[in-house]
């Protein structure tokens, strides 16, 4: 019975396989085809908006005083007083007096100086009046000399009519007084021309004096140091009591009515800012280009300025274009009264305005594709454009060709991109 079962089991167990597989391959029903959906990638855009911008350009950089130069004395002498103002970091006015020099040995040449004015004048005077006095001699010489002549002819005249004949004596002719006339005549004439030679000496020491005393005055001047400009002391060299020449520095100098600040540019950024027709005629701080300078440590604070020069020349290190900025009375407070000045020496960023880009659209920079391409949606495709970027940053890319008013620009990167792709926009990301 067992062995029975043994064999039969596995016969019945095998024709009822046969059986199912025959009747499941007879009764089977043929699979239904669905066509299978292309996957759409789901994307974000953005419509373009045509507008005007103006780029910024940012670069940093150290206050500068416009101008710095080394006090001197113009003479030499004691120093016998200073300003207040004259300590590091003090402030003058243009004008203002910042030391005095000891001025007695100026003075005593001064008055020498005058003293011999008055004697020359007085020279010229004594010549005028021997010169008046040597004319009426030769007046009174040419005068006798007349008299003695004709008293002469007469005499002469007399003798021949009395007969005589020859030579009339020297004495009766008067030739013993004409000739001490006309030795009167002469001595006269000699004291005149000494009377013009004093006189033009004189006049040539007079000169000398008055040259002296503008000398000497200037000296006794310039004895008082003024400042030269508006500023402020950046270091002081000399104290009272000590003594100075002019070949010595007294005290460094800085000009405050304009501060300076030297930014660099990389070319690009650089080309954007039109400096040409800015400086067109030379410098000119009132056309330059618009420059914000902020603090480095706050940016609350700020400090308006312009561009007013390039230094024309590519830094060879860096290969950036320096240009300088200035803003006028940099001491003064900022934002009224309740900024802070700004110092020399400050570190600032700058944001300096480009000129202005009409009808150009902004888009965030993560829509420009390689070859400066974006990717543009139309009827739920998205295809390929060209266009030119005007200027970018980080964040923005700013378009002026290759795109117009309402184009649906991608916002997301596709990956393996095909030309004519339908996409799916997600709420709130375009059509």
């Amino acid at each position: 019975m067992k062995l029975a079962l043994k064999i039969l089991l596995p016969i019945l167990v095998i024709s009822g396989g046969l059986f199912g597989a025959g009747w499941l391959i007879l009764n089977k029903k043929p699979a239904e085809q669905q066509e299978k959906e292309r996957f759409k990638p789901r994307v974000q855009c953005v419509a373009v908006e045509l507008e005007d911008f103006r780029p910024v350009v940012r670069s940093q950089g150290t206050v500068r005083p416009r101008m710095e130069i080394g006090l001197s004395a113009e003479v030499s002498g004691r120093v016998q007083a200073m300003s207040p103002a004259m300590v590091e970091g003090g402030l003058f006015k243009d004008g203002e007096e910042l030391l005095r020099i000891d001025a007695t040995d100026y003075e005593l040449s001064l008055r020498q100086a005058r003293a011999r004015i008055d004697t020359a004048r007085a020279g010229i005077t004594n010549a005028f009046a021997q010169m008046s006095g040597a004319r009426s001699q030769i007046a009174q010489a040419e005068a006798r000399i007349s008299r003695e002549e004709a008293e002469a002819s007469a005499a002469v005249a007399e003798w021949r009519l009395l007969g005589r004949k020859g030579k009339p004596p020297a004495l009766l002719a008067r030739e013993p007084q004409l000739k001490e006339a006309l030795a009167a005549l002469d001595s006269a004439k000699a004291l005149l021309a000494a009377a013009v030679a004093k006189r033009q000496s004189d006049e040539a020491d007079l000169v000398a004096a008055k040259a002296a005393e503008e000398q000497a005055l200037a000296n006794v001047e310039r004895c008082v140091v003024k400042a030269p400009f508006d500023g402020r002391v950046a270091s002081r060299l000399v104290g009272v009591g000590q003594v100075v020449s002019p070949v010595g520095i007294l005290a460094r100098l800085q000009a405050i009515d304009v501060a300076e600040v030297r930014l660099a540019l990389p070319l690009n950024e650089f080309e954007s800012l039109d400096l040409a027709d800015a400086f067109r005629g030379g410098s000119d701080v009132e056309n330059g280009p618009k420059v914000q300078l902020r603090s480095s440590h706050s940016d609350d604070v700020e400090w308006a300025g312009r561009v007013v020069r390039s230094t024309g020349e590519v830094d060879s290190g860096t290969r950036m274009m320096p240009v300088v900025a200035q803003v006028a009375d940099p001491y003064q407070r900022a934002n009224g009264a309740a900024g802070p000045v700004l110092t020399f020496g400050m570190f600032v960023k700058a944001e300096i305005d480009g000129f202005l880009l009409r009808g150009v659209s902004v888009l965030p920079r993560v829509v420009l594709r390689e070859n400066s391409t974006v990717h543009v949606l139309k009827e739920g495709k998205l295809f390929a454009r060209k266009v030119r970027v005007a200027w970018s940053t980080r964040e923005v890319v700013v378009v002026d060709e290759g795109l117009d008013e309402g184009d649906l620009v991608c916002l997301t990167a596709v990956d393996a991109f095909v030309e004519g792709m339908g996409v799916l926009v997600m709420e709130g990301g375009g059509e």
